[in-house]
């Protein structure tokens, strides 16, 4: 009998995003999944692992991106972060520590490590041992457990990944720990049978198989029979078609000749998501898109390539041959984003309004450089990007003039005064900015918030949540609302100085004002959150949690009498 090992996470090999701020400490931070469990009761701990968003309101303010087309309907994960063991087990069993809110993991995967990470293509690297919906509820107070069935396999690994979907959840999700534990294998195998843990999926097969030219050899006298669809137009066809994400489209075409025409039009694929088959797109997958792909507009490649199987000479011939159209790039935690890759978008992506490098924190500053060079961005997520400095903000902020909405969360912590002084200048150059993410950006200053009073009209959206200077020496509000009148989301996360002076200028001069977080204003009186209450008739979400001086008993009468807004009031 095979001996049984339980363990925890060794370290964090990868995330899509954190509450807290790895590169400064370890707060609410992905790193503190590693090792065993050390909270001992439900509740707010920073000693936890807390994602980035949680429930509707991130969908629903001013920075919310469409989905694009072509995604798979089963695919709902937004977050993820990746684990690693010491030792290479077969699994049995999974068990998630959740600490606070638990409910929102939504499928598990393990890595199959025994080929020492070469894959041939059309191989899946990813199985995944359990799927389902969210489990959120609000009324479970409890710490939990979470141990899914899950699928059984015949390979060992040290590699899990948990997937998230927030979007039901009342609050930030907290996890303590994951303890994976599972069977040792007897024996190393052998290399003839490294490869017997993979499987093959279909998903990899049909991309990998979608070649342009029509290959005779592969159909026989009876795919000549088009059955009712010859009675039918080539519009109609089209028309039906566009309903099919890309996998049904692979399927539809190798059914007949007629339907084969019709899957490969490249007016299917002017847009494209393909994050919901992140482990299935490779080089080879890129490769036979190409042809499809001359008039692709829009594209999401995030999470894509873990494990080399897209590398970056493949991405820029892919660019090179299908980017001259693109509006749309999403590459979120895309590690074959490199210098060359950059470049390439830069010379090829000359149309392109939006382009999402979220978590590419690997990315040099050469690389960041190219980013000036696409002068039609509309759109631009930075969003803990390491290497980011003023002066290619700077740079960004004089060429991208259209921007409108910038996402600069967790990137701006190590600026200096002068660096701080380059991204007001930047800021001053954006007339048409509609929302701005300074999340953690802590070197920000109330100087930063007059030039976007100053320069900025459109402004919809604000967030200086843990930016203690923003909100310090100097900050105007009034001057901010009343020269940004159609504010509808503004976050103050550890706004320690805002007090009732503030919330009475939101009160009278924030009429549209929809989204408010005040969490740690410790400050802040109950009869000045009444009136914002009261004259922000388009409030939707309230955050006061960690206001000291707003106890529970006043937030359930809240919300008795505005029962159209959510108020949260979290606790530890």
């Amino acid at each position: 009998m095979a001996a049984l090992l339980t363990q925890f996470a060794d370290r964090v090999v990868n995330y899509s995003s954190e509450y807290g701020n790895s590169n400064a400490n370890a707060a609410y931070s992905a790193g503190n999944l590693a090792g065993p469990p050390r909270i001992h009761q439900y509740g707010d701990f920073t000693e936890a692992f807390v994602l980035r968003t949680y429930g509707p309101w991130w969908n629903s303010c001013p920075s919310a991106r469409r989905k694009l087309k072509k995604a798979s309907e089963a695919f709902i994960s937004e977050d993820f972060v990746e684990l690693q063991y010491e030792t290479e087990v077969i699994p049995t069993e999974i068990l998630i520590h959740e600490s606070y809110h638990p409910g929102a993991v939504v499928r598990i995967l393990a890595c199959n490590t025994s080929n020492q990470g070469v894959l041939n293509p059309g191989e899946v690297r990813w199985v995944t041992l359990w799927s389902g919906k969210t489990q959120c509820n609000e009324g479970n107070n409890e710490l939990r457990k979470f141990k899914p069935p899950i699928k059984k396999i015949d390979f060992p690994t040290n590699l899990i990944r948990l997937e998230f979907n927030s979007v039901e959840c009342g609050y930030y999700t907290e996890l303590d720990s994951v303890e994976l534990r599972g069977k040792i294998p007897k024996g190393i195998p052998k290399q003839d049978d490294r490869n017997m843990g993979f499987q093959v999926e279909v998903t990899a097969k049909l991309m990998a198989n979608m070649g342009w030219v029509e290959r005779q050899t592969s159909y026989g006298s009876d795919l000549n029979d088009w059955g009712y669809f010859s009675l039918l137009t080539d519009e109609v066809i089209q028309l039906i078609l566009k309903y099919l994400d890309i996998v049904s489209l692979a399927s539809a075409a190798q059914t007949c000749k007629l339907l084969f025409k019709n899957a490969y039009d490249p007016l299917l694929y002017s847009e494209l998501d393909l994050q919901s088959r992140w482990n299935t797109v490779d080089n080879v997958a890129l490769e036979a898109l190409v042809g499809r792909c001359c008039n692709i507009q829009h594209l999401d490649l995030s999470w894509t390539g873990g494990g080399g199987q897209i590398t970056e000479t493949a991405f820029c011939s892919f660019i090179e041959n299908c980017g001259h159209n693109l509006r749309t790039l999403r590459l979120s935690c895309c590690q074959y984003i490199n210098d060359m890759a950059l470049e390439t978008i830069g010379r090829e992506c000359t149309k392109l309004e939006e382009l999402d490098l979220q978590s590419c924190s690997h990315l040099r500053k050469s690389a960041l450089q190219h980013i000036k060079k696409l002068a039609c961005l509309q759109r631009l997520n930075l969003y803990k990007i390491e290497n980011l400095t003023s002066d290619i903000i700077a740079d960004i902020g004089s060429n991208c003039t259209a921007i409108k909405h910038l996402n600069l969360g967790a990137s701006c912590h190590s600026f200096n005064q002068s660096g701080v002084d380059l991204l007001n200048t930047a800021l001053s150059g954006l007339k048409d900015l509609i929302s701005l993410d300074l999340w953690r950006c802590t070197y920000c200053n109330s100087a930063t918030i007059k030039v976007l009073a100053d320069n900025c009209p459109n402004l919809q959206e604000l967030d200086i949540g843990w930016c203690s200077g923003a909100m310090q020496g100097g900050f105007d509000l009034f001057h901010l609302c009343s020269q940004c009148p159609n504010i509808r989301k503004l976050f103050f996360t550890r706004g320690t100085a805002v007090d009732d002076h503030y919330l009475e200028i939101l009160a009278n001069h924030c009429p549209n004002l929809e989204q408010l977080d005040l969490l740690g204003a410790s400050i802040t009186q109950q009869h000045s959150v009444n009136e914002v209450v009261k004259n922000c008739r388009k409030m939707k979400f309230f955050d006061l949690s960690f206001c000291s001086k707003i106890n529970e008993a006043f937030v359930d009468g809240l919300r008795k009498k505005y029962q159209n807004i959510v108020f949260k009031k979290s606790f530890n």
